[in-house]
């Protein structure tokens, strides 16, 4: 993998410490000022617990990308995927159990706010609006790309593809995406009146910021969006006891369907892939963590040897169509496969290959957590990589002085078509809200409805 060289830059933050402690459910976690350890020992912790922050001593003139520190951020990222999957009860609070008890439960940020909701823009009702109604414990997908198309795409040209087209997988079936807001998030969006492109107007955005502190609220957990990547699960070709599963129903709108009538799949989905960006004050630009699973696609060096165990990769497959996107129109079949009309020469679905190889010592952390989870599915889980970023020199202007450490980190899942890429400053750092005016990294706020045009 490349490396991030940096030149001198003013971060001044305490010792390396990151909340890690035992607590439980029903026992309040330790005062975070005293848990201080050393973040290249720190062993897998379990905790309903969100972090708050990352605080790490970086050197002055920082260059490159220094193992001891980044770990701190990595451990960070697995705390924060357990904290977030841990199972939830229906008032979407952390259950008091062991986070492998209840696998079929639904988890924490499941119960976090749809933006469709948030946005009063309705689409999280259109897998519930036809003959499939509502029903509790099945969830409602309906993206066959990283952006619905229900919104105006604003995002840069030079990274349409990464919104606009889809992925299928190795069973010729579309991948599907969503998307949650943490409860922080969606105050700030609605209290501040960010809802609507007028609300927006004249305004300054900035997230809520997840901080420690000693009082007795303990701080705050921050700005959060989760983006979850699902896979359909085809009995006889997939193990579905190796995946996080959830029984879903699908929503095809009829543009989009064979038929040329809207379509609702009742089908069981898998996590392949999550998204993490958490705001936070010592890393206002965010902090960006993405997970996969252990068998979506083999790295560049491994495809000498790939086999036929991963859900994205086909050692039948000619080299040709390696990350090469389908063909329009990307329609829907009504039976499985679902995506047959777009499939590579007719029979290969998207070939994956991971060009950014996962570091050595994420690598160590990852076998680490996977060793303590062994038994349960989220053993078969995976961290690619945590990035931050900095602003070179004394400039807080967005642009050409954002760097991002690692400079390069990309979900061969989620960016499949630009991987030579970085989350942050390839891709979001370009975010503006619906008014047209900066929006503080999130893609989210362009959303809004326009309210001086009536909606359909």
């Amino acid at each position: 993998m490349k490396k991030s060289l940096l030149p001198a830059m003013l971060l001044v933050v305490g010792a390396c410490w990151i909340a890690c402690n035992n607590s439980t459910p029903d026992k309040p976690a330790a005062d975070p000022a005293v848990l201080k350890p050393n973040c290249s020992t720190v062993a897998p912790m379990f905790s309903p617990d969100i972090p708050h922050e990352v605080e790490v001593n970086l050197p002055n003139g920082y260059s490159g990308l220094i193992p001891s520190d980044q770990v701190c951020f990595d451990y960070f990222s697995w705390r924060s995927f357990v904290a977030l999957n841990w199972p939830a009860g229906a008032d979407g609070q952390p259950l008091k159990c062991n986070f492998t008890d209840y696998p079929d439960t639904p988890r924490v940020w499941e119960y976090y706010t749809d933006p469709g909701e948030l946005f009063g823009t309705g689409e999280h009702l259109l897998a519930f609006s036809g003959p499939i109604k509502k029903i509790p414990g099945l969830k409602g997908l309906r993206m066959v790309s990283k952006m619905s198309t229900e919104f105006k795409d604003t995002v840069a040209g030079s990274i349409k593809q990464a919104t606009g087209q889809p992925l299928l997988d190795k069973n010729l079936n579309y991948v599907l995406f969503e998307i949650m807001l943490n409860p922080d998030e969606t105050k700030y969006i609605r209290d501040s009146g960010l809802t609507t492109v007028q609300g927006q107007q004249g305004k300054t955005i900035k997230f809520p910021e997840g901080h420690y502190d000693k009082g007795q609220n303990g701080g705050a957990v921050g700005a959060i969006e989760v983006k979850a990547t699902w896979k359909i699960l085809v009995p006889g070709k997939d193990d579905s006891t190796k995946f996080y599963r959830r029984r879903a129903v699908i929503y095809v709108p009829a543009k989009n369907s064979t038929t040329g009538k809207a379509l609702y799949l009742t089908e069981t989905v898998g996590l392949v892939a999550m998204h993490i960006l958490h705001k936070t004050k010592n890393f206002p630009m965010w902090i960006w963590t993405t997970f996969e699973h252990n068998n979506n696609a083999p790295d560049s060096a491994a495809v000498a040897k790939a086999g036929n165990q991963y859900s994205f990769y086909n050692p039948a497959c000619p080299a040709s169509f390696v990350n090469t996107p389908p063909d329009t129109p990307y329609l829907w079949q009504p039976f499985k496969p679902y995506a047959k009309s777009v499939a590579n020469d007719g029979q290969y679905g998207t070939q994956v290959v991971q060009q950014l190889p996962i570091y050595d010592f994420t690598q160590t952390l990852n076998k680490a957590w996977q060793t303590a989870l062994k038994g349960s599915v989220w053993a078969n889980y995976r961290l690619i990589g945590s990035q931050w970023g900095v602003i070179q020199g004394d400039n807080p202007t967005h642009g050409a002085d954002t760097v991002g450490v690692p400079q390069y980190m990309s979900n061969p899942v989620v960016e499949t078509y630009y991987q030579q890429s970085s989350c942050l400053t390839s891709c979001h750092i370009f975010a503006k809200d619906a008014a047209g005016m900066n929006a503080d990294f999130s893609f989210m706020l362009q959303r809004a409805k326009n309210n001086a045009v009536p909606k359909k």
